[in-house]
């Protein structure tokens, strides 16, 4: 991504010496008046476009990392993701598949992927973790992130991703371990959410592909915390990117269905794609005596 900045020139201001021809003094008020009606709607503008630029994804990493350094300052073209190896460690029923090791448009480094819950057991407490190498397989820095959500039933996927800002480690980079840590929840779920793509266009001026859908709770319990996650691949089967869709009521009922929309803005920034899958998430009410 190119780096988007703005430039203040300074005014050099110049006493008049006595041998200069003598000119009428400004008065000083005024010419602080000036100075501020001029020049701080120009320090505003630069500020706000900073902040639009500016990104904290949730679930990122470590966080200890301020993104700059000797090597983003001479070059951060050194760096090529794509020679950096995976080292998946998946759990007893979970397995860890589809990963992926890209830039984004901010050129921090984002692991993607998904988690398969491949037992007959619901999970809980879930989160990835991430463990950086270098060529001696020596540690560099690790850190771990949630899952997007606080319950995988059996049988389920689940996208996760993770942001990794510290580019002056990034040419240290050799391997990555990514593992999975949870809990079981021996527990069955009675809501049985199931979601249905009904079409999908793209918008007259060729910007937006619109998904619309619905959401049929089939089960025979209310349900709430419901969560609908796109996971788009390319065509090796890897994670490019994940979308959370929302939806208008975070609980339904039995029997209860309701619609969703999914927008994606089609410009240059957007990884290619060439499929994608829906997920929904949820948990049963528990019902509480008086």
């Amino acid at each position: 991504m190119k780096e988007i900045g703005l430039q203040v020139r300074k005014t050099m201001w110049r006493k008049a010496t006595s041998a200069s021809p003598k000119k009428p003094q400004l008065n000083k008020p005024l010419i602080f008046i000036i100075i501020t009606t001029f020049l701080l709607p120009l320090l505003l503008t630069s500020c706000a476009i900073y902040d639009v630029f500016k990104r904290e994804p949730e679930g990122s990493g470590n966080g200890t990392g301020t993104g700059e350094g000797k090597l983003y300052d001479e070059g951060l073209f050194l760096f090529d993701p794509g020679k950096i190896k995976l080292d998946i460690t998946s759990a007893i029923g979970m397995e860890i598949k589809n990963c992926n090791i890209s830039t984004d448009i901010y050129e921090d480094l984002i692991i993607l992927g998904e988690a398969e819950n491949i037992s007959e057991v619901n999970k809980k407490d879930i989160r990835f973790t991430f463990d950086f190498y270098d060529e001696k397989d020596e540690a560099i820095i690790s850190g771990d992130t949630p899952a997007l959500v606080n319950y995988l039933g059996a049988g389920s996927r689940l996208p996760f991703y993770y942001y990794m800002d510290e580019k002056d480690r990034f040419i240290e980079i050799y391997r990555i371990r990514v593992g999975v840590d949870y809990k079981d929840y021996n527990r069955s779920f009675d809501g049985n959410p199931v979601v249905e793509e009904e079409r999908r266009y793209f918008t007259g001026d060729g910007k937006y592909m619109v998904v619309e859908g619905r959401i049929i709770n089939i089960g025979e319990v209310r349900i709430k915390n419901i969560e609908v996650f796109s996971t788009f691949y390319n065509d090796r089967e890897q994670v490019v990117f994940i979308r959370k869709c929302y939806t208008l009521r975070k609980e339904m009922i039995p029997g209860e269905e309701q619609k969703f929309k999914l927008e994606l803005m089609l410009d240059e920034y957007l990884p290619e794609f060439t499929h994608y899958r829906f997920g929904v998430f949820f948990e049963d009410e528990v019902k509480t005596g008086a």
